[in-house]
């Protein structure tokens, strides 16, 4: 930590991920060998993840056994959430290549989407499972799946839907050192 007050905090590290390449609001830049190294490996962990998504995917689909409990209708949605994240992030780069604004906060907009869809559905495994393990109280709720559809990809819409009413030029192209906090410190 470098700096720290009421308002802000300033951090520095000495590790390169796409996480803190995300987060590098003074976009540093990163020499061609780091990130061609970065992308391969996120490219790989996402291939990966994509991958096995889609054989959890198929075989839940398939077997008509596995899916016929309320966890595993929840595991299903989280499935699909996940794997459509990792396409769009997949898909981002040739998508970009098409240089159109309105492509690029589109794909913005389906990977917040996704990437909120997949905590959510994630909360909500986590409320079955509490209640789930929480037997004392003999919870029912009735269509409870239904529910849980409604939350988990209705609650990312509205905060999409929210972002989107607010300004959409708050998805898209821009630079972030156009709008960085810390450039006056």
């Amino acid at each position: 930590m470098e700096y720290t007050d009421m308002n802000y905090t300033i951090c520095f590290c000495n590790h390169l991920t796409h996480f803190g390449v995300l987060l590098d609001l003074s976009q540093t830049e990163i020499d061609i060998t780091h990130d061609r190294v970065l992308t391969l490996i996120s490219y790989a962990g996402c291939g990966a993840s994509s991958l096995f998504l889609g054989i959890t995917l198929a075989t839940y689909l398939t077997l008509e056994k596995l899916r016929r409990d309320n966890p595993s209708k929840i595991l299903l949605n989280l499935c699909t959430a996940l794997l459509m994240l990792n396409m769009v992030f997949l898909t981002n780069s040739w998508l970009s290549s098409y240089n159109q604004p309105g492509v690029c906060i589109a794909v913005a907009v389906l990977l917040h989407y996704f990437l909120l869809a997949a905590f959510t559905w994630m909360w909500l495994e986590s409320v079955h499972f509490y209640l789930a393990l929480v037997k004392v109280f003999n919870v029912y709720i009735p269509m409870y799946v239904l529910k849980c559809c409604i939350a988990g990809w209705g609650i990312p819409a509205i905060v999409i839907t929210t972002v989107l009413l607010i300004n959409k030029d708050f998805y898209g192209s821009r630079s972030h050192s156009e709008s960085n906090p810390f450039t006056n410190l």
